[in-house]
């Protein structure tokens, strides 16, 4: 049998939907912990990343921002692994593959300043246990991801599709935030100039990866065009929103709210918290 949706005909033969491969289910649940962990580090702990952090960073914004991704990127990956399915787990994965990489170059270019001998032990743990993950997962995650497209099952229809002014502003946010993010990461200073705090080229290239993670995010729920499927990138977004909204409030200090640069960036937060309502309003309707 053969359904027909506005997607194109897919086989819609009951129980032959791929499943989530043993691999990518066990890759989720560790990058989920790793993230988990890392946020603890920067969103709790924000002002001592030079004690508990791979890297001193001077901004407790920048901790807490980065802190905000991480605590997301968890809620996402081990909500994800929790799936039977893989068109149920997928919507994170592009965005995450494209996240190990950057952050692996970003590491590699920043490597003198990783606690790699120090200060502390627990610093020093740190900075080893990030570039261990960061060197074994971007390929590790790549050979799940090949495999795990290779892996038989067919494509479950689209039976409850997005409307196309949804999908035309998500196509929009993800564009901006790749864009943004490819500048911020290939120039940190000169794109970073006109970030409404400081950043140092480690911090802008480590938000820009986050950047693009989240832009692929957003264009992988835009391509997925099924309402059901799309909760668990919504979930992300809602977690997101809340914590970047927390750390600019417990470290508004250091925002040049004067400057127009803020205003734009929180319009755009309230427009990701916009798109998460919308979506979930679609989702559950």
């Amino acid at each position: 049998m053969v359904r027909t949706t506005e997607t194109g005909s897919v086989p819609a033969v009951a129980g032959s939907e791929r499943r989530l491969s043993g691999g990518m289910r066990a890759l989720l649940y560790v990058g989920g912990g790793f993230v988990l962990a890392a946020g603890v580090q920067l969103w709790l702990l924000a002002d001592r990343t030079d004690d508990v952090f791979a890297w001193t960073i001077r901004s407790e914004l920048t901790a807490a921002w980065l802190g905000s991704f991480y605590w997301a990127a968890a809620v996402l990956a081990l909500l994800s692994a929790r799936e039977r399915t893989w068109a149920r787990a997928r919507l994170g994965v592009p965005g995450v593959l494209a996240f190990v990489w950057l952050t692996l170059l970003a590491t590699l270019l920043h490597l003198d300043l990783f606690h790699l001998d120090g200060p502390g032990l627990l610093a020093q743990a740190a900075a080893w246990v990030w570039l261990s993950v960061y060197v074994a997962e971007p390929p590790l995650l790549l050979w799940a991801f090949v495999a795990q497209l290779r892996a038989p099952g067919a494509e479950p229809p689209r039976p409850a599709p997005l409307p196309q002014p949804y999908r035309a502003a998500l196509a929009v946010q993800a564009t901006i935030l790749i864009v943004l993010g490819a500048a911020l990461f290939v120039a940190p200073r000169g794109v970073g100039d006109v970030w409404p705090w400081g950043l140092t080229e480690l911090t802008g290239r480590a938000i820009a990866a986050w950047l693009i993670a989240l832009g692929g995010l957003l264009a992988a729920i835009r391509w997925e065009n099924e309402r059901a499927r799309i909760r668990l990138g919504l979930g992300l977004l809602f977690t997101l929103v809340l914590l970047q909204a927390l750390a600019l409030v417990r470290f508004g200090d250091e925002v040049a709210w004067s400057q127009v640069e803020a205003a734009v960036l929180v319009a755009f937060i309230a427009s990701l918290l916009g798109t998460a309502l919308a979506g979930w309003r679609m989702s559950t309707g």
